[in-house]
């Protein structure tokens, strides 16, 4: 197994941007297009996804989430990033975490926390559209595999949900929980 530079592996963050088309029905069975914006996060626009990111952790502040993409984007010595997904009428409707980091299972992963999409009324076109993205990144990057953080308390695993649930997307993906990670918060 060969060592993998991550400093040779860097790619511009400007550069990750697409579109998806998403064909959607309606009611009386005309489809139309909805288009959806894959792009890394404009920091002046942060405080725009607070509220995607309220979804996860309601009690986080502005400063606090300002802090956190500050010292996330600022990072130069491995890859990361901040992905936001954004409709044609510029609203916010899904946001993700990533780094690339070396694994001792896995060797090269994408890390990916803070994942958050707003699909509404069981639809998942828009999880779909981010989870199709991220696949396609760290296939592009050469990684081995994707680890998808998700916290527990405000996990997006219901107990009876709808059929087209996130956590049955991810199965039908291929993703399945390998490991458990523990957490104590110092105070």
């Amino acid at each position: 197994m060969r060592h993998i530079d991550l400093h040779q592996r860097r790619t511009r963050l400007a550069g990750l941007s697409m579109y998806h088309k998403i064909h959607r029905h309606k009611p009386i069975g005309e489809q139309y297009t909805v288009q959806f914006a894959i792009k890394p996060l404009d920091q002046e626009k942060t405080v725009q996804l607070l509220p995607l990111i309220q979804i996860l952790k309601s009690d986080i502040t502005i400063e606090q989430w300002q802090g956190y993409v500050d010292s996330f984007t600022g990072r130069n010595h491995r890859e990361c990033g901040i992905i936001t997904v954004k409709n044609t009428a510029g609203y916010y409707l899904g946001v993700l975490c990533f780094k690339i980091v070396e694994d001792v299972s896995h060797q090269l992963v994408m890390d990916v926390s803070n994942y958050v999409t707003a699909d509404i009324l069981g639809r998942n076109d828009i999880s779909g559209t981010l989870l199709n993205w991220l696949e396609d990144q760290a296939k592009k990057r050469e990684c081995h595999a994707i680890h998808l953080t998700i916290e527990k308390q405000n996990s997006i695993f219901p107990e009876n949900g709808y059929t087209k649930s996130i956590p049955k997307q991810l199965n039908n993906k291929g993703y399945v929980c390998d490991a458990v990670r523990l957490c104590k918060k110092l105070t």
